[in-house]
């Protein structure tokens, strides 16, 4: 880490000051500038939005206003008789009719070139002209109410016949030729095709017919009383009326610029400021004429126009019917934000000032504050110095530094206090050391081994509790250890009893565990087996069960077969008394034809033919009897069968009957065998699995003997290695310790020993 530079209290404290002050300040005008900033920019943005929807609002008022127009104008009897009466006298004209109308109206027209239209009749005596003078007052009316830049009358073949501000399109063809491309040309040729009262536009683009000037057109179609198109009447609106209504609520004062973009990114206005661009340029390749041509919304800073500005440009898509345009309005941004560079120097300002006054003011209060800590300072130095009878100035104060001056005047007696008692701690110091060399040797010797090392020459009245306190710890330390030696001597001998029992009990745990895993394998083997068998009788069940269920199935058809037999002999039944009335009726028939008979006779000759047709109606009768009989013994016949046949399928059924109810039987006996195999399979599961588990546990029990002999062994072990450890320790009163070679080999590589001291 970088370290300050050492600086003193008086120039560190005022620049600390300063800083803090400075910071306050920059951090609060940087936050009144944020916000002023963002309140300005908000402003301006909003007020550029609100001209935008203006130049919308007038733009969309004045298209739809001419729509209206042109609309209400092509419905009214005037402007039908207007083209027909034109279109009458301009065939009437003796000669070549273009060339008389252009030089009556244009050539000789005593007004300048933008004055044509005030000339209402030149005075050539011709019908066209006096048709013209009764005309052209209400549609300069028109043009001039609605603020067209001209207003013309087709007929259906594309010949302009009249235009109110007589340009070099007076009197040309539309319909066909160049000026068929043009933009009045287009709003003919649309408006051929279109409904009664629907007006049809031509977007803004240089118009050659007219001087170049350029515009858009707006047409609708004229109809005669059967519905038949009989011309056209169109307008131009001009490129300045269009900048007019978009500038209707904007300073024009060469610091803002709105215009309208097509979707092919060329210029559908001319430039508000001049001299920039004309209607159909192409416009650069910025942010904000790529949205524009792509109908998106948006507002961008930091754009250079076409004169090098940086502006800030809103784009605006627009749904005027029958025009694809967007609005882009660029405002100079030097100009917009001219307040807050204002603010912005204010601030730099006001801080540079407040900076200043805050730097005088902190060396002036810093100044009031270090005198009395450098008074302060010189005291504490000669305090360090054990100059005690230096005066404290400041203690009287009613601040913190009249606190510390007091703090530090008492601070100074206390350090008189502590000398004193220095000097008493010197010589407790020296008491000290003594006591501490004599309990250094005893505690050596003890860490030799020597439990014997008591210290017999008393210490100082207030260190000989601690001289009684280490004696009688040692007597009880030599106790303890003699215990230990004992217990440690049992703890072999019984360890070794219990390495002995484990051992055994591992060796009969492993013979069990041996035939557990027999039996546990024999049993599985037998539920296998009774698994088996009980998948045979579910199989056996399911075959009896298809079986029941296919003779049921032939029970149901035996059924149907019965009643189909009863319903036949139904049937011959009523075939029988269908033939004895077909008998009945052969049997009158030939009584009718012998009656026929007898009368033809009675007529003589002339009932001879009559006699004839009786004697063929009763030999036909005669027949029909006679087949009447067959079929009626071939019919009872076919009875005597359909019941020998619904008696021998009842039988059939009868009996099928029987070995449905058979197998059924069989069936539910075979079902209960194979639960009864299931369930012994299920129990025989369980039992496998519970000799599984003592399988287990009783491989666990073998285990764990054998870690328990382990463990009997460790502990043998550890009870030889206690034992040659506390042999190391001299007892004193000349008792001896057990050597390493009683209890067994020591941890001394094989060593013994054979007393303690």
């Amino acid at each position: 880490m970088l370290k300050a530079p050492k600086l003193s209290l008086k120039l560190k404290l005022p620049l600390i000051m300063v800083a803090l002050t400075a910071t306050f300040l920059v951090t609060v005008s940087f936050l009144v500038y944020s916000m002023a900033e963002k309140s300005i920019r908000d402003y301006v943005y909003a007020s550029k939005e609100t001209a935008a929807r203006s130049g919308e609002q007038a733009l969309t008022f004045m298209i739809e206003a001419a729509r209206k127009d042109l609309s209400v104008n092509t419905s009214q009897p005037t402007v039908f008789r207007a083209i027909n009466n034109f279109e009458r006298v301009y065939k009437m004209i003796e000669e070549e009719p273009v060339g008389f109308l252009r030089r009556h109206y244009i050539e000789e027209n005593p007004n300048a070139a933008n004055e044509r239209h005030a000339l209402t009749d030149p005075g050539d005596g011709s019908y066209y002209s006096q048709s013209h003078a009764t005309y052209h007052p209400t549609f300069l009316q028109s043009l001039e109410v609605n603020g067209y830049e001209d207003l013309y009358l087709l007929d259906a073949t594309g010949q302009l016949l009249y235009s109110v501000k007589k340009r070099d399109d007076f009197i040309q063809q539309f319909g066909s030729g160049p000026n068929a491309e043009s933009g009045l040309g287009q709003v003919f040729a649309a408006a051929l095709s279109a409904e009664a009262g629907e007006v049809v536009t031509a977007d803004f683009a240089p118009y050659a017919p007219g001087g170049g000037m350029a515009g858009a057109f707006l047409g609708a179609p004229v109809f005669n009383k059967k519905k038949e198109v009989i011309g056209v009447m169109a307008v131009q609106l001009s490129g300045a009326a269009a900048v007019a209504a978009l500038t209707s609520n904007l300073d024009t004062d060469g610091h803002q610029n709105i215009f309208l973009v097509g979707s092919d990114g060329t210029a559908h206005s001319p430039s508000v400021i001049e001299g920039q661009f004309s209607i159909g340029d192409t416009l650069p390749d910025s942010p904000e004429i790529a949205a524009a041509a792509a109908g998106e919304s948006g507002l961008f800073e930091g754009i250079t126009s076409v004169s090098g500005e940086q502006v800030i440009a809103l784009v605006k898509p627009l749904s005027i019917q029958g025009f694809d345009w967007s609005m882009v309005l660029q405002t100079d941004e030097h100009e917009a934000l001219a307040e807050v560079r204002k603010i912005r120097l204010l601030a730099m300002l006001m801080i540079g000032v407040s900076v200043m006054i805050a730097v005088i003011v902190s060396f002036v209060a810093a100044r009031h504050v270090t005198r009395p800590i450098l008074a302060l300072r010189e005291a504490t130095n000669a305090l360090a110095d054990e100059d005690y009878a230096i005066e404290i100035n400041g203690r009287a104060r009613g601040d913190e530094l009249g606190d510390l001056a007091r703090s530090l005047d008492t601070f100074r007696d206390k350090l008189v206090i502590a000398d004193a008692a220095a000097e008493r701690e010197e010589q407790a110091a020296k008491q000290t050391a003594a006591v501490v060399e004599e309990m250094s040797g005893a505690l050596a010797a003890l860490q030799r081994g020597n439990l014997a090392c008591d210290i017999q020459e008393p210490f100082v009245a207030h260190y000989e509790i601690l001289r009684e306190n280490f004696n009688h710890s040692l007597g009880n330390l030599r106790d303890s250890l003699s215990e230990v030696v004992d217990a440690a001597h049992n703890v072999d001998k019984f360890s070794e009893e219990q390495r002995a029992s484990a051992e055994e009990m591992a060796h009969r745990t492993e013979a069990q565990a041996g035939t557990l895993e027999e039996t546990a394998s024999a049993l599985q083997d037998l539920t296998n087996s009774i698994r088996n068998t009980a998948d045979r009788a579910c199989q056996v069940d399911e075959t009896m069960r298809g079986t029941r269920d296919e003779a049921e199935r032939s029970n149901h058809i035996v059924v149907s077969a019965v009643q189909a037999m009863d319903q036949i002999q139904d049937a011959s039944t009523q075939i029988s008394q269908i033939i004895n009335m077909i008998d009945d009726i052969a049997f009158q028939t030939n009584l009718l034809a012998l009656n026929a008979g007898v009368e033809a006779a009675r007529a003589g000759e002339a009932g001879a033919g009559f006699a004839v047709v009786a004697s063929e109606v009763r030999a036909l009768a005669m027949r029909a009897s006679k087949a009447a009989g067959q079929i009626q013994r071939l019919t009872s016949a076919s009875e005597e069968h359909v019941a020998n046949g619904v008696a021998m399928v009842g039988r059939a059924g009868d009996a099928l009957s029987g070995i449905i109810e058979k197998v059924t039987n069989v069936s539910d006996l075979i079902t209960e065998i194979a639960d009864g195999v299931q369930k012994q399979s299920s129990g025989l599961e369980k039992i496998n699995g519970a000799m599984g588990r003592l399988d287990s546990t009783t491989q666990q029990n073998a285990a764990m003997s054998e870690e328990a002999s382990a463990a009997s062994q460790l502990l043998q072990h550890e009870a030889q290695a206690l034992t040659g450890v506390v042999s190391r320790f001299q007892l004193g009163s000349g008792d001896v310790a057990p050597t390493g070679t009683d209890w067994g080999p020591s941890t001394d590589d094989g060593n013994t020993e054979t007393a303690y001291g």
